[in-house]
C-alpha cells in the first residue's frame, strides 16, 4: 500500500509540475528598432509585443482557425493609439497554408531557424544572428540581431530584443 502510495503521489507531483511550466513565449518582449540603413546606434522607435488572448473561432476567417495564438505590438513612439494584433505565420500543409512559401523560408521553419509574425502591413521574422536571409531569388539581407521586420512602404529593419 505505500508503495502504490508512494508512485501516485511521484505521478501527482510530475503532471503538476508539467502544468505549472509554461512554454517559452517566442515573441514577448522589447525590440529596438533601427532604420534600414544599418545604423545600428540610433534607434528609430522601440516595440513592444506581449501576448494577448488567443482569436475567437467565430470571429476570424476559416483558414485562421489552425493557429489562434495572437500577440499585442506596441511602439512607444506612437502609444497605445496604435496598437497591432499579430499573428504567426500561417504553416498548416494539410490545409496548404505556407506564409513561408512565398519567400523560400519553408524549409528554414520546418527546421526551427525561421519563425514569423504577421501585422497586415508589416511583418517581423527571427532567424540566428548574423544569417543572410534570402527574398525569393535575387535579394539578400544580413540580420546582425536574428530579428529583421519588413513594413510594406519602408522595407527591410533591422530589430534587437533588449527584454
Amino acid at each position: 500500500m505505500n508503495k502504490l502510495f508512494f508512485i501516485l503521489l511521484i505521478v501527482l507531483c510530475n503532471i503538476s509540475y508539467a502544468q505549472q511550466k509554461k512554454q517559452q513565449d517566442l515573441w514577448t518582449g522589447s525590440y529596438i528598432l533601427h532604420p534600414k540603413n544599418g545604423d545600428n546606434t540610433t534607434n528609430a522607435d522601440t516595440l513592444v509585443i506581449v501576448k494577448t488572448a488567443d482569436a475567437d473561432p467565430k470571429e476570424i476567417p476559416a483558414k485562421y482557425e489552425s493557429d489562434l495564438a495572437r500577440w499585442v505590438l506596441t511602439s512607444k513612439k506612437e502609444g497605445d493609439k496604435n496598437k497591432k494584433i499579430v499573428r504567426r505565420f500561417l504553416f498548416d500543409l494539410e490545409d496548404d497554408e505556407n506564409a513561408y512559401e512565398e519567400f523560400g523560408w519553408s524549409d528554414l521553419h520546418k527546421s526551427g531557424k525561421m519563425n514569423c509574425i504577421d501585422g497586415g502591413h508589416f511583418f517581423i521574422c527571427q532567424t540566428e544572428p548574423n544569417t543572410v536571409v534570402r527574398f525569393n531569388k535575387d535579394e539578400t539581407y544580413l540580420s546582425k540581431t536574428g530579428v529583421f521586420g519588413i513594413w510594406l512602404h519602408y522595407g527591410v529593419v533591422e530589430l534587437q530584443k533588449i527584454k
